[in-house]
C-alpha cells in the first residue's frame, strides 16, 4: 500500500501546480480542497515534504467534493485512483491504526525528549535489552570498544541534557539536546568540555582532552539543519583561566532528530524480537514522531 501512494505523490503535487496554472480564478476553499486531495493520498506512514504545501489542516474539507471538482474541469483521467488510494488508506488505517501516535498527543518538552533518549539507552532501563541500544548508538558515533567498562546514562544532571559516562577505559559523550529549539547558553558546550573531558583529564596534555574521538565526543542534537551551534557556546568563558584554550578542542558533532536519530533507531529495531510488541510500537512511533 505505501508503494501505491509513493508512486502517485508526484503525480498529485504535479496536479495541483498544474491546476492553480490553469485556472487562478479558483478560490481559496477550492485550492484548500484539492491539497486535501493530496493530504488523504498520503496517509499511512509515506514520507513526504507535506511543509512544502503549505496546507492547513485546522479543518478537512470533504475529499468528494475536491474530488467532484476535478471531474467538472477534467483535469486527469486517473482520478478513480485517486479515490481508490483515499479509499485503501483508510482501510489500512482501520486495521493497523497507522495514523495513531500517542506521542503526538503530548506536548514533549525538551527536558522529556532528553529522558526518553536516555531511559532508551541506558543498559538498566525497564525495556529489557541491557545495553544492546546503547553499544548501537557508540558504535554508530565511533567509540572505540564501546562493550568494555561500565557504562552511566544519566539525564538532565549537572545542566547536561544527556550524558554517557565511562570511567575504566575513560570514555565521556555529552549529548547537548535542543529538540525544542532552545537557544544557546553562553559558553554551554565549553563548559561541558571542560566538567566532563578536561578536568578528569588535566593530568594529560591538554591535547589529549581534544584530539580523541573514539573517547570524547559531544553532540549537538538538533531537529533542523538550520540549528547549529553558536560560535560563542564552544567559547572560553572570559573570567576563567588564560592557560585554557580560547574554543573548546573538540568539534561538536551535529546530529538531527529525523536522520541520525531515526538511523539508529531503525537499525536498532532489528535486533528486537518480532514478538517484543510493545517495545518495537514504542520505537516506531518515537520514529514517526520525528518524520
Amino acid at each position: 500500500m505505501p508503494e501505491l501512494l509513493s508512486e502517485n505523490l508526484n503525480t498529485l503535487k504535479s496536479l495541483l501546480t498544474n491546476i492553480r496554472i490553469a485556472d487562478k480564478s479558483f478560490s481559496s476553499k477550492r485550492d484548500y480542497e484539492i491539497e486535501c486531495i493530496i493530504k488523504d493520498a498520503l496517509k499511512c506512514n509515506v514520507k513526504s515534504d507535506i511543509k512544502s504545501l503549505s496546507i492547513d489542516y485546522s479543518t478537512l474539507s470533504n475529499f468528494s467534493s475536491a474530488l467532484s471538482i476535478l471531474k467538472d474541469r477534467q483535469i486527469v483521467d486517473n482520478l478513480d485512483k485517486f479515490q481508490e488510494i483515499e479509499t485503501k488508506a483508510k482501510e489500512k488505517n482501520k486495521e493497523e491504526s497507522c495514523d495513531f501516535n500517542m506521542l503526538r498527543l503530548f506536548n514533549i518538552s525538551e527536558t522529556m525528549h532528553s529522558y526518553l533518549l536516555a531511559n532508551i539507552l541506558n543498559p538498566y532501563s525497564e525495556h529489557g535489552q541491557g545495553n544492546y541500544f546503547l553499544l548501537s548508538f557508540l558504535n554508530k558515533i565511533g567509540i572505540e570498544n564501546p562493550e568494555y567498562g561500565q557504562w552511566i546514562v544519566t539525564a538532565e544532571k549537572g545542566r547536561i541534557d544527556v550524558l554517557l559516562k565511562r570511567i575504566d577505559p575513560h570514555s565521556i559523550v555529552v549529548i547537548e539536546n535542543k529538540s525544542n529549539f532552545a537557544v544557546d547558553q553562553n559558553n554551554q558546550l565549553y563548559r561541558y568540555w571542560y566538567q566532563e573531558i578536561y578536568y578528569p583529564n588535566r593530568h594529560r596534555p591538554i591535547e589529549y582532552t581534544g584530539n580523541h574521538p573514539e573517547k570524547y565526543q559531544i553532540i549537538y542534537l538538533t531537529p533542523a539543519d538550520w540549528k547549529q551551534p553558536t560560535s560563542n557556546t564552544s567559547e572560553r568563558p572570559k573570567q576563567w583561566p588564560l592557560n585554557l584554550p580560547e574554543r573548546m578542542p573538540i568539534e561538536p558533532m551535529i546530529y538531527r532528530f529525523d536522520k541520525e536519530i531515526i538511523e539508529w533507531l531503525n537499525f536498532s529495531l532489528k535486533g528486537i524480537a518480532n514478538g517484543n510488541h510493545r517495545l518495537r510500537e514504542y520505537i516506531k512511533q518515537y520514529i514517526e514522531y520525528w518524520n
